[in-house]
């Protein structure tokens, strides 16, 4: 018995990854980096031990900014979320371009020309010392892959392993709405080969998603014929089967 309650006291990087809602490959590299106390197991896994992370004014919470209880809070928000605090959007908020595009991140508009890009109202210091950037521009993109193949990605082979993509596999549309309450997708790759009317209902469904400010779904397939079907809905195509670089750089160009 006291064997079993040492391992709880201990987690893995997945289940450390959840309650700080960040991507296990985020605490892989915190805990190589120093940044987590942890142990290896035989098989040469590491163990995270609870109370690591339950004290943000410990070593870990000094060690990475911004501190464990804003990462908990606020990874995966849109500026305006992180600054309403799970409130109402502030109604200055309203009138700037971030909100009123709802694609990109504020501070990837701005540099454009004053007036046209972020309104910058709540901006209390450059975006390098700002603890929203911080937070969000070092996080992986999440990915949701929508599709009934599990060899869609040639490369991959499920183990985290993912170049700075937190990926998530949905077998149908059931798994992905389900996936949606708790992981914000940054892209959602949507396999064509589930059929021209399923494919477009499940890009027109996400797309009207009030859970993602901002739908950007990817088409895999063979031939670019089914994207006349959903225009609206889709701001990029890929090949299928693919690899993590040509989707990543599939990502680069539809951001």
């Amino acid at each position: 018995m006291a064997e079993v309650n040492r391992q709880r006291d201990f987690l893995t990087t997945t289940q450390a990854a959840e309650l700080l809602s960040v991507s296990p490959d985020t605490v892989l590299k915190w805990v190589k980096a120093g940044k987590i106390k942890s142990i290896r197991t035989l098989g040469g896994h590491f163990r995270i031990p609870r109370t690591a992370l339950d004290l943000p004014d410990s070593e870990i919470g000094n060690a990475i900014s911004p501190t464990l209880q804003t990462l908990r809070e606020s990874a995966y928000q849109y500026c305006w979320e992180y600054l309403a605090r799970g409130g109402e959007v502030k109604p200055d908020c309203l009138d700037c371009i971030t909100y009123r595009s709802r694609t990109r991140r504020c501070y990837e508009l701005r540099d454009l020309p004053e007036g046209l890009g972020c309104l910058r109202v709540y901006c209390k210091s450059n975006c390098e010392q700002c603890d929203y950037f911080r937070m969000v521009n070092d996080q992986e993109l999440n990915v949701i892959l929508l599709s009934e193949s599990g060899r869609l990605i040639k490369d991959w082979n499920g183990d985290g392993n993912t170049d700075g993509l937190d990926i998530q596999i949905a077998e149908n549309e059931y798994e992905c709405a389900n996936i949606i309450q708790n992981f914000r997708p940054d892209f959602i790759v949507v396999d064509c080969a589930l059929g021209k009317k399923r494919t477009a209902a499940v890009c027109r469904n996400l797309f009207n998603d009030s859970r993602i400010p901002v739908a950007r779904i990817i088409l895999a397939s063979k031939t670019r014929q089914l994207k006349k079907y959903c225009d609206k809905e889709v701001c990029g195509w890929i090949t299928r089967p693919f690899t993590i670089r040509q989707l990543k750089g599939c990502i680069a160009g539809a951001a």
